[in-house]
């Protein structure tokens, strides 16, 4: 009797150690979740309106850029309307594509502006964005949670515990770790003014610079009739 006794203690045994896998799944700690708003984030970050102030100042560059050649587009279809009427068809049709060819010029660097002012923008922008991405996950793990969400990105979440709200946290950390490197163009510096300061944060916006358009060149002018010598008292 005692060997099965023996025997039925260690199946019990096996029954129980077997069955407490499962209850420590069930008693697992929940996993905890937080949220910012990154739009509170980057106005606040460091850097971040120095990083503007040098886009507007770039951007003032680029803009004066364009308006000399609109200017001097403009200057060449005012001299063409005014003269259209002395030439023949054959020099207006030269003219006109003397007109339209620089404008493609003009056009292709407007262009070429456009995506450089791209490009600059990403680039000022991007070490703000890490800084902001080390701070999230450094304030994570001292809060112990497991996922932070953003509700400035257009997030579904429609009610949450307002202590749950990581910003502050986040924006105190971007002050102790201090604003990041940006890459500044060194003829930058000398060729605007610097701005004043904006009034509010904006999110570094940079004016996109305006298209030169296409010419409107007036070609319906038809040019003067020579003298018909066979017409009396001509």
């Amino acid at each position: 009797m005692s060997s099965i006794l023996r025997a039925l203690v260690g199946a019990a045994t096996v029954i129980v150690v077997g069955g407490a896998v499962p209850l420590a799944a069930q008693t697992a700690a929940p996993q905890r979740f937080a949220y910012v708003d990154t739009r509170d984030i980057l106005n606040a970050a460091p850097g971040r309106a120095e990083a503007e102030a040098q886009l507007q100042r770039e951007a003032v560059v680029w803009e004066a850029e364009i308006k000399k050649m609109q200017d001097q587009m403009n200057a060449m279809i005012t001299t063409f309307q005014k003269a259209s009427g002395t030439m023949t068809a054959a020099e207006r049709d030269k003219q006109t594509g003397t007109i339209q060819a620089k404008q493609a010029e003009f056009q292709k660097r407007n262009d070429d502006i456009n995506t450089e002012a791209d490009k600059r923008k990403a680039e000022m922008l991007q070490p703000i964005l890490d800084q902001i991405k080390l701070a999230l996950e450094d304030v994570r793990k001292s809060a112990g949670v497991d996922a932070i969400f953003d509700v400035g990105q257009n997030a579904t979440i429609v009610a949450v515990d307002k202590n749950l709200n990581l910003s502050e946290r986040v924006i105190a950390r971007l002050r102790v770790l201090g604003p990041p490197t940006v890459p500044i163009k060194a003829d930058s510096q000398k060729a605007a003014p610097k701005p004043a300061a904006p009034t509010k944060p904006s999110g570094l916006p940079m004016s996109t610079p305006s298209g030169i358009g296409r010419p409107k060149v007036d070609t319906s002018t038809p040019p003067p009739k020579k003298p018909d010598p066979t017409t009396p008292g001509e």
